[in-house]
Order: structure tokens, then C-alpha cells, then sequence
């Protein structure tokens, strides 16, 4: 099963009140193991094995199912951050034992740049500008497109020429996971390309990335964004 049919099940009985369609005596429901196996994405299962049409017309399935989501999608991201604490730990223990050995031996040298670091012409207003300017982009209240193309509404999305700390929402539906961000001219050069990871929030998923755009001209360009899983969307955006 696809992340965009299971994304489409989801948005479509959202739309709808979770109440809007009783079932007391849950006629027609899929047993629980398939309802968890939606939940969980199990991409064994095809359109045929798939109930979208009962799962958004019954109330009671529908909760279940936001009920079994949510639970993977909190044991799962409980799983990988204790697989990364266990690995950061492993890496700062080993980057200590080797600090230590060469602090025996390294004989203290004062470099050029400690010596003009200290000089009285660097103030806090210096330390201040070189600093990230933060930056909200909510793409819910964008339509993006698939593809390459900038062929989207007027609407843009506007980026300051200077160094930025920019909070990308994702629109709903979204998944957490790694995101690939672009930003390209109109004549496919690439101006910036990062891997983030998103992190979901009150059901939101949103991701955060450092983007220098100091040095790059004025002008229109498309703002690329790939989920985990699904192909890219492309929103229209300009540097000013």
C-alpha cells in the first residue's frame, strides 16, 4: 500500500466529523490485524485488500485506525531516537578518550585568529548579524505541484537574500521522516539542496534548515520538497 493512498484515506475522513458516521454494531468492519496493518503502511497489501470506502464511512473504524497510527508513529520514533542516543553516546565516548590522549601531549600554541579574535574591533553587534534570521514557511496554504515545473499559483513563497534558520510546516498529511529540500533558478540551477529530518507536532510535521542566501541574485525560483516515500512537490518562490 502507498503512502499517498494511505495520506488520502486520512485527509478524506478528517474532512469529515470523526461522529459523522455511527456503526454500533460495527457491520462490515475489517478485523483489527488489517486495520493495523493500514496503520502501519504494509505495503503487502493492495487495493483490493484495502477497505478505504468502509474505513471513512464508519466512524468507530476510523478512530480505531487514528488510534493504531498514532501509537506506531510514536513507538516507531521512540525506537529510532533511542537507537540514536545509543550511537551519539558510543561517538562522544570515543571522541573523549582521544580529546584526553592528545591534551597530554599538545603543547598550547596561540594562533593568529584567537589573537584577532580577542581584538576590541569584533563587538557583539558583529556576532549579532552573522547570526541565522528565523523564518516560518507554512506550506499548508500552498497548492504545490509534482514534478520540475513552476507552473503554480501566483502565490510565493519569499526568502530574504541573507542567512536564514527556516521552519518549514508541511502541509497535512504529511509523514515525519528525512526530507530532500531544493531550492533551483528558473534555468535548473541549483542554489541550495539539504536532507532534514521532520518531526510532527500536534499532528503537523514540520523540519528546520540553515540556508545562506547571501550571495544569491535577486529573482524567481522553485522551492522543491520531497517526503519520505512520495515524489516532489514544487512551490513557486523568489529571493528578494
Amino acid at each position: 500500500m502507498s503512502s499517498k493512498v494511505a495520506n488520502d484515506i486520512v485527509a478524506l475522513g478528517r474532512k469529515h466529523s470523526r461522529a459523522a458516521f455511527p456503526n454500533p454494531k460495527r457491520e462490515g468492519c475489517p478485523n483489527r490485524s488489517t486495520l493495523r496493518a493500514i496503520a502501519r503502511r504494509d505495503r503487502r497489501l493492495t487495493l483490493r485488500d484495502l477497505p478505504a470506502s468502509h474505513i471513512v464511512s464508519c466512524s468507530p473504524c476510523f478512530q480505531d485506525y487514528i488510534n493504531l497510527r498514532r501509537s506506531y508513529v510514536f513507538w516507531r520514533g521512540l525506537r529510532i531516537t533511542a537507537g540514536s542516543v545509543a550511537f551519539a553516546v558510543v561517538v562522544f565516548v570515543g571522541a573523549r578518550f582521544l580529546w584526553n590522549h592528545k591534551d597530554r601531549c599538545r603543547v598550547p600554541v596561540t594562533s593568529e585568529k584567537q589573537i584577532a579574535g580577542k581584538s576590541p574591533g569584533r563587538t557583539q553587534r558583529q556576532e549579532l548579524a552573522s547570526a541565522p534570521i528565523p523564518l516560518k514557511v507554512d506550506l499548508a496554504s500552498f497548492s504545490p505541484t509534482r514534478g520540475d515545473g513552476n507552473d503554480g499559483p501566483s502565490k510565493k513563497v519569499h526568502f530574504p537574500k541573507t542567512l536564514l534558520r527556516v521552519n518549514f510546516v508541511m502541509p497535512f498529511g504529511m509523514e515525519p521522516g528525512e526530507y530532500e529540500i531544493r531550492l533551483q533558478d528558473s534555468a535548473g540551477t541549483v542554489v541550495f539542496d539539504k536532507r532534514e529530518q521532520g518531526s510532527m507536532g500536534d499532528g503537523v510535521t514540520s523540519l528546520q534548515a540553515d540556508i545562506d542566501l547571501a550571495a544569491t541574485p535577486p529573482g524567481k525560483f522553485t522551492l522543491m520538497i520531497r517526503p519520505p516515500g512520495l515524489d516532489w512537490r514544487s512551490f513557486p518562490a523568489v529571493v528578494e
